[in-house]
């Protein structure tokens, strides 16, 4: 079983352009909707949230993980919007994982100026042990970032955790739809709209109720 290490933001002075929050706040959501979305596809995970960046390597490293992936939103100048990702080096695992969360991600999120690069000096992508893919979702410092990020933290979440079982060769397992409620009763109850001797009558009869937004069908008797 694969074990990946959820890292998100502790930055709470990191306020965003919308929503009176902060990239703590929202990260940490989109580090739960991603471990969600991991272990039901049968990925071991463990989050490491509002703890020190030497504590979560130092987790990490304790968990025996096989990704470290940090995340976080980004800033710049309240105009630059779009994914930015971050690996130790131009060969190896870091950047294959970047690659195929960067091919999920990138995607969906609203700005252009995206790319994935090598920077060693962040210390979470130096310190781990395991090959680090750090993900800076969107800039939160221009209204229109920070209002996706906010209402998508989601579905954040979720295609961070597509990109990391196609890294691993898993098969990514989809959320459950709720089912239907049943009928209190236990039984169903069927209405019928009429009966027609001509069937072209039936037919507009049918023709009308779907127009209405209704659903019908018609049974010869």
């Amino acid at each position: 079983m694969a074990k990946v290490y959820l890292s998100p933001s502790d930055q709470e002075s990191n306020v965003y352009a919308y929503d009176n929050t902060n990239e703590a706040v929202q990260c940490g959501r989109i580090a739960e909707a991603c471990r969600a979305a991991l272990e039901r596809s049968g990925v071991e995970v463990k989050v490491g949230h509002m703890i020190s960046m030497a504590q979560k390597c130092s987790e990490s490293n304790a968990f025996g993980a096989d990704l470290h992936v940090p995340i976080h939103t980004n800033a710049f100048n309240g105009k630059v919007m779009g994914t930015r990702m971050f690996c130790y080096s131009a060969g190896g695992k870091g950047i294959a994982a970047c690659k195929a969360i960067f091919a999920r991600l990138a995607p969906i999120t609203p700005g252009e100026s995206e790319n994935i690069q090598v920077n060693a000096d962040y210390y979470e992508v130096r310190v781990p042990a395991a090959p680090t893919a750090y993900i800076e979702c969107e800039f939160h410092d221009t209204v229109e970032g920070a209002k996706w990020i906010v209402e998508n933290t989601v579905l954040i979440g979720e295609t961070i955790a597509r990109g990391i079982c196609d890294y691993f060769g898993v098969t990514f397992k989809e959320p459950e739809q709720p089912k239907p409620a049943a009928p209190a009763s236990g039984k169903l109850y069927r209405v019928q709209v009429g009966a027609f001797s001509v069937r072209e009558n039936a037919e507009k009869m049918l023709a009308r109720l779907k127009a209405a937004g209704f659903d019908g069908y018609i049974r010869e008797w």
